[in-house]
């Protein structure tokens, strides 16, 4: 009778221990316990303490509902970054004689260079603000073109086309860690950039009286969504590649011909699709 009781209190003691055990989720000596959040915070705080030869892992639902998404911590708060990114595009018809069969005598050449240092401050948890600067230097030369269809006929030569742009931008950047280890990332950065600078486009050679040569002041604002990704490839040194999927931008033109005529043109609009002389591949450092 004595040990049926004393077995009938043991039973009592180990299944609520057992319950608790089981509400636990245990993968590969790590235990992750998860939290929703009711208020408006928007990721996940991860933190780390030793235990044993396992990791304790705390992850929160983002923002008001849980939606089963987990933002790891990638870079924490009080964290300094400072890189470059750069872009580099090109274009000649000389690679191109599959594509521009209905162009005859078809000569051009022309690139897009871009290049942007820039310093950014973690206030937050896997968020960043930050200043950078900007140079764009697009460059075209068109020696002949020739098309005839039907009876269309059009004829171009000797076109070129110089434009550097220097612009100055403040943005903020938004991280979502997407493992434990802290090394890869997704993350959005929205912009707003101010950029000055000058175009000089010619049509003909030097010394003809047909010749025209205008020169064009530029300046341009510009409020850009850039998402990207970033992978660290050593402790404090990351890799980054983005592209600008969105633009809302606005550009005065003013030109002189000749140094005589003059002209001036604004121009406004938006651009939803992504553009391939917008993709910057990157490297940060962060201390």
């Amino acid at each position: 009778m004595i040990n049926k009781h004393i077995f009938t209190l043991l039973f009592l003691c180990y299944a609520p221990i057992s319950l608790l055990a089981q509400s636990e989720e245990i993968k590969n000596n790590t235990i992750f316990t998860n939290h929703t959040i009711t208020d408006d915070t928007t990721y996940n705080n991860i933190k780390t303490l030793p235990l044993g030869r396992k990791t304790f892992f705390t992850s929160r639902a983002v923002g008001r509902f849980n939606r089963g998404i987990t933002n790891y911590l990638f870079i924490p708060k009080k964290q300094w970054m400072g890189g470059m990114s750069a872009s580099y595009a090109n274009f000649d018809s000389k690679d191109s004689r599959m594509l521009l069969s209905l162009l005859k005598d078809f000569d051009f050449y022309g690139y897009t260079v871009k290049i942007n240092p820039f310093i950014g401050y973690f206030f937050k948890d896997n968020q960043c603000v930050g200043a950078k600067l900007g140079y764009t230097r697009t460059m075209g030369r068109l020696g002949n073109l020739n098309l005839n269809i039907e009876d269309l006929d059009l004829s171009m030569k000797d076109m070129y086309l110089m434009e550097d742009i220097f612009s100055g931008t403040i943005f903020h950047r938004s991280y979502v860690g997407l493992d434990t280890h802290m090394r890869f990332a997704v993350f959005n950065e929205t912009s707003l950039s101010v950029g000055h600078g000058s175009t000089r486009f010619t049509r003909g050679k030097d010394g003809e009286e047909s010749r025209k040569d205008t020169r064009t002041t530029i300046t341009e604002v510009q409020l850009g969504l850039n998402p990207g990704l970033s992978v660290f490839i050593m402790n404090n040194v990351s890799t980054e590649v983005s592209f600008g999927v969105l633009g809302l931008k606005y550009r005065n033109e003013k030109q002189k011909t000749n140094q005589e005529e003059t002209g001036s043109h604004t121009s406004s609009g938006a651009n939803f699709k992504i553009n391939l002389f917008n993709i910057n591949i990157g490297i940060t450092i962060h201390i």
